[in-house]
């Protein structure tokens, strides 16, 4: 009888640890991945309006503008569907919300560019870049949430 408490006992505990474990390895890897898109997002953030202004300038440079909100369009999507461990649930819900505001800019980017109007004026007022320079005010969360 002894034996089958014991046995029992480090049953429960090898199992609670493994769920403390597991639970800790989808933490870093959440902090991993979210990192890697904050870095991407303010690259982006970084790059856009200058890409505007080209674009704006040279209707050569409009593609590749197209394609960087294409492809930041992908990203955010991504990101959104990242299963965050439940320490992250307030940090994910806010990232979304900022998601869901850059994906209507760039998504009435994408409409003005489909109708041939790259205003350097008209981009500016989508405040794409402002959305992911609030996106950056989640890092300090998210680097405490990674010790």
């Amino acid at each position: 009888m002894k034996k089958l408490l014991i046995l029992i006992s480090f049953s429960f505990f090898t199992l609670t640890g493994c769920g403390i474990l597991e639970e800790a390895n989808n933490s870093l890897t959440y902090v991993d991945e979210m990192t890697d898109y904050l870095n991407e997002a303010e690259q982006f953030a970084n790059d856009l309006p200058g890409l505007m202004e080209s674009a704006a300038s040279d209707s050569s440079a409009i593609p590749e503008l197209e394609t960087r909100l294409v492809d930041m369009k992908n990203e955010i999507k991504e990101i959104n569907d990242v299963n965050p461990p439940k320490l992250a649930d307030d940090i994910h819900q806010k990232v979304e919300e900022y998601n869901q505001q850059a994906l209507e800019g760039i998504d009435r980017a994408l409409v003005e560019i489909d109708k041939g109007e790259v205003q350097i004026s008209e981009l500016k007022n989508l405040e794409i870049v402002n959305t992911f320079n609030q996106l950056q005010d989640i890092k300090g969360n998210l680097e405490n949430l990674g010790q």
